[in-house]
């Protein structure tokens, strides 16, 4: 599975079409979160099609994007709620406890993490930041820089990893419609792309992956690099036994999925799936997952009249971790370190949750190795981060800019 982002055109994320739109609030009636009653949803769709703020959205939509596959006459509704986003940011700014999830701005939630890391992993954080030409590289993305120690294993250790969390796809930027830091993503990128003259590229991130082939190109990211994801890679070593499966899981597992999952179409979505089959995993499904899925948790500080609130952070991710438990299953797994770490934070609030795994430590135990298992520790670190850098100025007043992003690293 694989894409060059110059020739890609997915309809997923063309322009929001009034034309199509017949405002029969299906997208917000089936929304996984929203779910509104059908009258108020049509309510809502007429009022932003009409150019008004709404009464729903700006509060609830966490731009998970299954409003796209919903909506009936594929008028793409999420981009419109990104627009309208961007509107009210541009009208109010930001509150200020924001900017402490603003992934250019420093410090952040994940340059607090990164200060902390052990000599190993920051050792691995220096080797990827080598900026030399090469023909073939694995962007980490800067989830993965902030849990370097995920790809500490025999299946990954002749990848060439390049990057940093100054080279962020700018996910959180769309998601909560920062439009024009999106831009300045995708300038920042070029450069990147360019620096390294690569013709091939794999991502070990769902979301960087969807965002290079779907989403910069529309914000002016320009490359011809041959672009892939990393899911597909795994699960063909493991078919061809270039891993090998020792120790089977012999345990089940519930999914935690990508949100960006859903736009890159339904073969997609089964590549954990199966490759949890064939490493010995059983999967018991959440009440909503796959196309439905919820949000692991960050979601719920992506609408506009929240922006990064730590409590709806908070809530957000207490809800995931409900469904999972119902489902039973011995474990949680995530293929998204983003989601991974943020279901961590909330086992660091209650220690008697469900395992929770990266799908690449649950690939080590089944080829006979044994990760290191530090999820809990980052969990503990972004939680004391929210606290310290976000609780004291949730009853300030001020509202910021966030700051522009410079090509130039």
């Amino acid at each position: 599975m694989s894409t060059r982002n110059s020739d890609n055109d997915n309809p997923f994320f063309a322009p929001f079409d009034p034309s199509r739109c017949v405002s029969c609030g299906h997208c917000l009636n089936e929304c996984p979160v929203m779910k509104l009653p059908l009258p108020l949803a049509k309510r809502e769709m007429k009022a932003l099609k009409s150019g008004k703020k709404g009464s729903f959205v700006l509060s609830w939509c966490e731009t998970c994007m299954a409003c796209n596959l919903i909506c009936p006459e594929s008028a793409n509704p999420a981009m419109l709620f990104i627009e309208k986003f961007y509107e009210f940011h541009k009208e109010r700014a930001f509150p200020e406890w924001s900017l402490y999830f603003q992934p250019h701005n420093t410090p952040n939630f994940r340059t607090k993490v990164i200060e902390k890391l052990p000599t190993d992993e920051k050792t691995m954080l220096d080797d990827w930041s080598d900026m030399s030409a090469c023909d073939e590289f694995t962007y980490p993305g800067c989830n993965m820089c902030a849990t370097p120690y995920l790809t500490r294993n025999n299946f990954m250790e002749d990848l060439n990893i390049r990057g940093g969390i100054e080279y962020c796809c700018g996910e959180m930027y769309f998601r909560t419609g920062q439009l024009d830091k999106l831009r300045q993503s995708a300038a920042r990128l070029n450069r990147f792309l360019e620096t390294l003259g690569a013709s091939k590229m794999m991502v070990l991130c769902t979301a960087g992956y969807n965002l290079f082939t779907n989403v910069l190109p529309r914000y002016g990211l320009v490359s011809d690099v041959e672009i892939t994801s990393y899911l597909p890679w795994l699960l063909a070593k493991i078919e061809a036994e270039e891993i090998k499966v020792k120790r089977p899981l012999e345990m089940s597992v519930t999914i935690q999925d990508s949100c960006h999952s859903k736009a890159l179409g339904d073969e997609y979505v089964e590549i954990p799936r199966r490759i949890l089959e064939k490493i010995g995993g059983e999967v018991k499904e959440m009440k909503h997952s796959k196309e439905m899925n919820y949000c692991c948790g960050i979601g719920g500080g992506f609408p506009a009249r929240k922006s990064f609130h730590p409590l709806a952070i908070t809530a957000s991710t207490g809800r995931v971790m409900l469904e999972a438990n119902l489902t039973q299953a011995d474990a949680i797994m995530a293929y998204c370190s983003g989601c991974l770490q943020t279901l961590s934070t909330m086992a660091a609030i209650l220690p008697v949750s469900k395992p929770i795994y990266h799908i690449l430590e649950l690939v080590q135990i089944a080829a006979g190795e044994k990760p290191l298992r530090r999820n809990i520790e980052r969990g503990k670190q972004l939680l004391k981060g929210m606290i310290v850098n976000q609780v004291p100025k949730i009853f300030s007043l001020n509202r910021v800019s966030v700051p522009d992003i410079p090509e130039e690293v």
